[in-house]
Parts: structure tokens; sequence; C-alpha cells
């Protein structure tokens, strides 16, 4: 027939010959041309000066010239426009609808990858439900980020004029030039329960990155042999991102004999909180378990720019958005009955800004906003507990120094916190000079910085130990030296707060009669700041440092107490059983007759019967 034979002459709707157009309009044009319409639509698509069409849209493509017209295509076709005509396809769903869904031939029922369409503003992506695949649970992780309510705004790079990157942006791509990725570190510490129906399997954790070709990567941890329960990883791994706003993080929980995924968890990248998080984990049916989870570490690091190179965060948002994004900074040492304050600010806040913020909560300092400042502090962390705890470094913040740029300037695995303080130009000052003057005392007691010391009875595994300390240690920090050497002791792992204990001083001095072979030691208790170094040196005899809990010197001297009254209280009932008897002692029948003897007789008037009982 004719209609075939026309169907069978039109192109591929990939092509420059669409075919059809909507009902109306192609009869008008082609009787106004003298053309067919297969000619019309072919002019109207090459003409560059075409009113019908600009020459950067698919709508004669995808045949919607009007914006409320919606077009389905199945996935291959659409995967076909995503590949030849990318920025196009952008700019022609920026005003109209699109929708894809799976091809025929997945007689298995399966799913497409339905990022691909999203990073190409696709609105609409078909899928099959009765399938619990990957495609299914990466729906289901995209729509649960705003509570399910079934729509997401897209990314403002494909749709807001305003954007940089508008009309610019190509999500296959591989290079993308003068772009400097946010990098993001991502620390698998441990899990709970992470395969429930099997407690003896050999669990590892595979990390999929989720994007554009450019930002995808894979990651798996080593496997954790039989233990299921309380798997410690420990493992850290860091990733590049490019375009942030489409990126999804996937967690696999797979056996490592059978390869089996046991428990899984899809996470947007926008919505995952940064710090110490505990993820829920899902079964294969997108189903919450209870009680499976992972202990994660995550942190975006911002991005170094070298030369012409610019962020891509910046490229790819607006700055009225990025200035509306607002950040939490923790204060320390603000007066108040809380040790910190969380303030919230703003991507360009500065630490002038800050301090005026901070100083307009606090009352009676509007007039003296000079005599304070922000201080910056890093405290190192040492791995091993036994070694020496190095001082805290410390600088001033500069007043148009950017907190944002302060904060994710820090890097804990380098082995340090920081935080932030509140500080009076009085107080700066008495801390220099008090550190100073320790300093000074220190560098004149004596030329080498160390001394040994010798600490009895640490525990019943360890009796002694033998640490070397800085001079200017005091009682407390050579406690806290001695429980970690001997971290592994139940005793001391029943009780491991430094706190808890105090030393005890036992000198025994040289009999200063040469008869006298043996002399009574005297013991003391150091105080918590006693420099032990001071201590040790003062000792004119042999002596030694015993560790002791509190609560064992507090019970000694309740003991010695009742010991010391116990004895005075059996003296009185045996001087006054003597006296009911009536067999008193010369010396003591002298004494009956004081005035103070009689007291006593009145005062302990109890029979003999009575004193037995």
């Amino acid at each position: 027939s004719s209609r075939g034979k026309e169907r069978k002459s039109r192109k591929s709707i990939f092509g420059n010959n669409p075919g059809r157009l909507s009902p109306g309009e192609s009869a008008a044009l082609a009787k106004a041309s003298g053309k067919g319409p297969l000619d019309v639509m072919r002019q109207t698509w090459e003409d560059p000066c075409s009113p019908y069409n600009s020459p950067a849209s698919l709508s004669a493509i995808i045949r919607t010239p009007k914006c409320y017209h919606i077009s389905s295509l199945n996935e291959n076709a659409a995967k076909r426009l995503c590949r030849r005509y990318s920025q196009k396809l952008i700019q022609h769903t920026t005003c109209q609808l699109l929708r894809t869904y799976p091809a025929a031939t997945r007689i298995d029922s399966s799913n497409p990858h339905p990022l691909i369409f999203w990073l190409h503003g696709v609105q609409l992506v078909a899928l099959n439900y009765q399938t619990d695949d990957l495609p299914l649970q990466l729906n289901a992780a995209m729509f649960e980020a705003n509570g399910g309510c079934g729509y997401v705004l897209k990314p403002p790079v494909l749709w807001d004029k305003n954007c940089s990157m508008y009309q610019k942006f190509c999500p296959l791509e591989r290079d993308f030039d003068n772009k400097e990725p946010a990098i993001y570190s991502l620390t698998i510490v441990s899990g709970q329960n992470v395969c429930p129906s099997n407690s003896t399997g050999s669990p590892c954790i595979e990390i999929d990155v989720l994007g554009m070709p450019l930002d995808s990567c894979h990651f798996r941890t080593k496997p954790i042999h039989r233990n299921t329960l309380n798997p410690m990883w420990n493992e850290q791994f860091l990733f590049r991102i490019h375009f942030e706003d489409l990126v999804f993080l996937r967690f696999a929980v797979v056996e490592n004999n059978s390869s089996a995924v046991t428990a899984q968890r899809i996470i947007p990248l926008k919505a995952l909180k940064r710090g110490y998080r505990h993820v829920q984990l899902h079964n294969l049916h997108n189903e919450t378990l209870e009680i499976s989870s992972l202990f994660i570490n995550s942190r975006r690091m911002e991005e170094s720019p070298s030369g012409n190179t610019l962020p891509a965060s910046l490229l790819f948002s607006l700055g009225e958005r990025k200035a509306a994004v607002t950040y939490k900074v923790t204060v320390h040492g603000i007066p108040g009955p809380e040790p910190f304050t969380v303030f919230n600010v703003s991507a360009g806040t500065t630490a002038a800004q800050l301090l005026h913020q901070l100083l307009a909560t606090i009352k009676g300092t509007e007039s003296c906003a000079a005599d304070y400042f922000l201080m910056e502090e890093k405290s190192f962390i040492s791995k091993e507990k036994s070694e020496c705890r190095k001082p805290p470094f410390q600088r001033v913040i500069g007043p148009e120094e950017g907190l944002v740029q302060l904060l994710n300037s820090w890097f804990p695995e380098e082995g340090y916190v920081g935080r932030i303080i509140f500080k009076t130009r009085e107080e700066n000052l008495n801390e220099r000079n008090v550190f100073q003057e320790a300093k000074e005392e220190a560098a004149i007691s004596s030329e080498d910085d160390s001394f040994f010391v010798q600490v009895h009875d640490v525990s019943p595994e360890q009796p002694r130990t033998v640490i070397k300390a800085p001079r200017f240690s005091t009682a407390q920090d050579v406690i806290q030296q001695t429980l970690c050497k001997a971290k592994y002791s139940y005793s001391i792992l029943s009780n491991p707060n430094p706190s808890d204990y105090v030393l005890l001083e036992e000198v025994t001095k040289e009999p200063t009669n040469k008869k006298s072979s043996t002399s009574k030691p005297s013991q003391r208790i150091l105080s918590d700041q006693e420099c032990v170094f001071q201590a040790q040196s003062k000792w004119k005899g042999a002596g030694k440092f015993i560790l002791k809990l509190k609560e064992q010197v507090q019970a000694a001297r309740d003991d010695k107490r009742k010991g010391i009254s116990f004895t005075s209280e059996l003296k009185k009932l045996t001087k006054s059983s003597k006296q009911y008897r009536g067999f008193m002692s010369p010396s003591l029948q002298v004494l009956s007759d004081s005035p103070q003897s009689k007291d006593e007789r009145a005062a302990c008037g109890l029979t003999f019967s009575d004193i037995v009982e």
C-alpha cells in the first residue's frame, strides 16, 4: 500500500528525517510551501533560521513540537539519543517531559540502569517493580531522600540558565579540563550482624560509587574470617567526584566464599551526613534489617585548585544555592554552663563575623570586642597509648580567615583533632607566662628532659613497671603511662580511668642509730598535680612509688580509724569490768578517787553480765 511504502521510505527518528509532524501543523505547512510533509520536516530541521524549531533541539526528532506533549521511548532508543545527542537531549528535557520504559526483549522482567537517563534530564524512567534488582534499589534511594513524595528537583546544570555549565555539560565525557574534583574520604570501621542468615560466614564490603562514568568506581575490603556478628575492617578509601548532585554510594555485604550479597544499602551522596555514622542495612528486597548496620566515617575535603583550574562544585551549582548552604561550627570556651556552643555559618563567613555573632550572645562584651579572639587548637593523637602525649598546637585565627575553609583543612587521618576556642587577650597572656615559667623551671632543674621511674603493684600480672617520662610530669601523667603499659591486665581493664588511682610514696630512711638495724618506712600520697621527679629527688634513702586505687586508700584509712576507736573502747570496758569485780590495782585505786574517775565510772556503769553479752 502507499502507506507501507511511505513508512519504508522514512529514516530512523535519530536521523535528519524524523517523519510526520503533529496533526494540523504538517498539513498547513505542506499547503503553504507546496511540499510534502517529509520535505517540510527535513527543511525545518536543517534550516537554522526556521521559526518552527532550533537546531539545538530534539523536538523534531522526538515529534513533540508542543510543550504539553510527552514522548515515550524504549530504553534502546533513549540510550542512542544519550550517546548521539547528549546536550540536545538535555536542552529538550528542560521544557518537555520525556519517558523511557524497558525494552520488550527483557523477557525476564529485568530493568535498565536509570542513572544514565537521569543524568540527561529524562523525567520519567519506568521500571519493572516485580524484580528486586540494582536499578530498582537505585530508584528507591533516589526518592527516599525527600521522604518518598515522588518528585525530586533536577540539578541546576540541567535546567537553570544561570548555571555556568548550562548547555555545556555532557555526562558521558571522560575528561573534564580545568575542573578540580572534590575528594571524599570513606572509612569502613566495623559492622554489626551483617549476615543475619549466616553467622559463620566471612563477610567483606563492596563499595560502588554510582554516577557519571568519570566519577564511577568500585572498592572492596578484605574479608573477615568467620565473623559476621561484629567484624572490624578499619579500611579507608579515597575517591574524586566532579558532579556531586547525582552520585550514589552502594554498600553491599558479600560473603567471600560464595560471593552472595547478604545485605545492601544505597544512599545519595548529598544525603550522607559527614562524620561517624551508622548506616542501616537492607535486604535484597530493600526491606530494613533492624539489627544490621555498618559503622562508617565519611568526610569531604576541599578542592585545591591550582593555576587556571576551578572547583567543580562551583561550576555545577548556583552561587545563591552555595551561599544558602549552612554549616555548623563548634566553639569551645564560651562562658556559660555548657562546655561548647554550636553556631550556624555560611560558606563565606569569616572569623570576625563569627566573633561578632558570638559576642552578641554574651552579655557585657559589646563594648570591649577587641579584647576577644578565636584560636585554632590541634590536639595530636598518638597511635600507641604508651607514647608520650604531645602538647597541642595553637594559633590565632585571622579576622578575614574563612571558617569553612579552616574546617576543611583539618585532616584527622594525619593524627590530630582540631577545634576552635574562644579566648580573651588576658587569658592568653597568663597562659603564655605560666607556660614560659614551667618551661624555664624544667630547663633549669636538669639538662636532660626525661627520667626513669619505677611503679610497684601495678597489677597481679605485672607487679612492677619502669617508664620513661618527662621531668615535669605530674602524678596523673605517670599514672596514665603506667595504665597504658599494663592495659591488658584484668584489674586495669576493670578500672581504666586514671583519675581513680593515686601514687603512694614509700620512703625508708637510713637509721640514725647504728644499734637499730631496721627502720619503719614512711608513706604519703602524692597529689594529682605534684611533680614526680621533684618528689623522687628528695629521697634520702630507699624509696618506691606504689599504684593504689583511691577506694583502697580510703578503706585503709577507715579501718585504721575503726581500729583506734575499738582499742580505746576495749580499754574502757576492761577497766570498768575490773572495777565491778573489785580487782583494782593500787594505782587504779588512787586514780579512782579523782572526780574524773567517778565520772568515768558513772559513764561506764554497766553490770558484768551486760559486758559479757
